[in-house]
């Protein structure tokens, strides 16, 4: 796996996609990927906060982000500092993760069930 794409690469991801917004450049597969680990709101939350200090990187956000969105992510996030957005990052994937393994074994769970509730339904017509 490439290191951009590591989702514990946190301060990889967010320079990679600061320097795609600041320069301009087309977003590609590896940029959308540096939202797409469950912390995307962190990321965008450090971009946000960088842009206060960066006039090519503020020029640019709009083009690339929903500033209501990550606005709004800033303000949930305004009592973190920067240098601690990396560990709740850390921590925003592991309790997303865990809630979207759970919901995967709800969902075989219940089709399992289905399944046995469908078979047991076709053998007492057939009798």
């Amino acid at each position: 796996m490439s290191r951009l794409n590591d989702p514990d690469n946190f301060r990889g991801r967010v320079n990679y996609a600061a320097h795609v917004i600041a320069y301009g450049r087309r977003p590609t597969r590896a940029f959308d990927n540096c939202f797409e680990n469950y912390d995307g709101d962190e990321v965008a939350t450090v971009i946000l906060r960088r842009a206060k200090n960066n006039a090519r990187l503020a020029a640019n956000l709009h083009r690339y982000l929903s500033l209501a969105s990550i606005e709004a992510a800033a303000e949930r996030l305004a009592d973190v500092p920067t240098r601690r957005l990396p560990e709740v990052a850390r921590q925003t994937r592991a309790r997303r993760t865990a809630e979207f393994d759970a919901w995967i074994e709800q969902q075989r769970t219940t089709d399992a069930v289905e399944v046995r509730e469908t078979i047991a339904d076709g053998v007492h017509r057939n009798r």
